[in-house]
C-alpha cells in the first residue's frame, strides 16, 4: 500500500452504521483501516452518541488509546495515564433530566433513565451487558417519541430552557444547546495543535443527522451510506459519499484519501 505525501491527519469517527455495522456492531470490514491507521500513528477519535462506559469497553476491543467524545460532543475525555481528563461542553445529566422529566407526560417520550435494561437492549440490538453501559450516562438522554409530528414543538421548548435535540441513528437526543459534535472536535483539534505544535488536516466520518456539523467543520467529510442503502439529506463542496455501506464504505473511503 503507497503512502500519499507525508500530512499530518486527525480522524473523527462516528460509530453505529460508520466504524460498526448497524446490525452486528462489528467492525471487522474496516480492520484493513484500522490497521493502517495504527501503523501509520494516524490518531482515530470516536466521535459519538454513545457514553463513556461504552466506549472504554469498545477502546479495548479496538486498541485505540487516543482521545474521545462522547453523547454527541457533549463530553471530551483526554487519556492521563490510567485516568482521563474530563472537558465538560454542555449541562450536567442531573439538569437534562430535570427538563425531561418536566414534559415527558405531555409528549409521550421516553427515555433511557426510565427504560428497563432488557428494553434497550430490544430497542438497540446491544446486549444486555453493552445494554447497561449505554444507560450509564453522564450528559444526555436518547428518547423515542409516541407521535413524532410533535419533535418540532418539544425542540422548540427545550430551546428556550438553554436545550436542543438531535436525531441520531436510532433515537433523538436531548442534549445541552450549543452543543454538538463540531464543538467538541474543534476544541479537541486545538488541543492537538497546541500539544504537538503543528497543524493538523481534518477527516470526519458519519452517517446520521447528528453527524452534519461535524462534517461541516473538517477539511475532509465522508459521508457514509446508510444501513439501507440511502443517505441522509446532506451535502456540501467536496462531499466524499461512500459507495459501499457502513464499515466497508468507511475502509473503503480512508483507503481513498490516505493511500494510492
Amino acid at each position: 500500500m503507497l503512502h500519499k505525501e507525508k500530512e499530518n491527519y486527525l480522524i473523527f469517527t462516528d460509530l453505529d452504521g460508520t466504524l460498526l455495522d448497524h446490525e452486528t456492531y462489528s467492525f471487522n470490514d474496516a480492520q484493513q483501516m484500522l490497521n493502517y491507521l495504527k501503523s501509520n500513528n494516524i490518531p482515530l477519535i470516536i466521535t459519538t452518541s454513545k457514553t463513556k462506559h461504552e466506549i472504554l469497553k469498545l477502546r479495548d476491543e479496538l486498541q485505540l488509546f487516543y482521545p474521545f467524545i462522547v453523547e454527541n460532543g457533549a463530553g471530551i475525555f483526554l487519556p492521563e495515564g490510567d485516568k482521563f481528563k474530563q472537558i465538560n461542553m454542555g449541562k450536567t445529566y442531573c439538569e437534562i433530566l430535570d427538563f425531561f422529566n418536566t414534559y415527558k407526560k405531555k409528549f409521550k417520550i421516553k427515555g433511557f433513565f426510565d427504560m428497563r435494561v432488557e428494553v434497550i437492549s430490544a430497542l438497540t440490538g446491544l446486549s444486555i451487558e453493552d445494554a447497561k453501559l449505554a444507560k450509564k450516562r453522564d450528559f444526555c438522554e436518547p428518547f423515542i417519541i409516541e407521535d413524532e409530528s410533535k419533535i418540532q414543538t418539544l425542540r422548540e421548548l427545550s430551546q428556550q430552557e438553554g436545550f436542543d435535540i438531535v436525531k441520531g441513528g436510532r433515537f433523538y437526543h436531548l442534549i445541552s444547546k450549543g452543543q454538538d459534535k463540531a464543538n467538541a472536535l474543534l476544541s479537541l483539534q486545538k488541543i492537538y495543535e497546541k500539544k504537538f505544535n503543528k497543524k493538523y488536516k481534518t477527516i470526519a466520518l458519519g452517517d446520521g443527522a447528528n453527524d452534519k456539523t461535524m462534517l461541516d467543520c473538517v477539511d475532509i467529510p465522508v459521508l457514509i451510506r446508510k444501513y439501507d442503502g440511502t443517505f441522509i439529506d446532506y451535502d456540501k463542496k467536496d462531499l466524499i459519499k461512500t459507495k459501499r455501506i457502513g464499515p466497508k464504505g468507511w475502509n473503503q473511503a480512508l483507503k481513498g484519501i490516505l493511500c494510492k
